[in-house]
């Protein structure tokens, strides 16, 4: 393929994948412990 189509593919790709990060955001926003610990919360699975 031509290099052209593929930097273009690249970068609706990328503007795809940085709208769908925004509107996740924007649902369900990040808590700053999140940020800060780097770590997940613990999940409560019942058993």
């Amino acid at each position: 393929m031509n290099l052209h189509v593929l930097a273009g593919i690249a970068v609706l790709l990328i503007l795809a994948a940085v709208s769908a990060y925004r509107e996740a955001l924007r649902n369900e926003p990040i808590r700053r412990f999140w940020t800060t610990s780097g770590k997940l919360p613990p999940v409560d699975e019942p058993e």
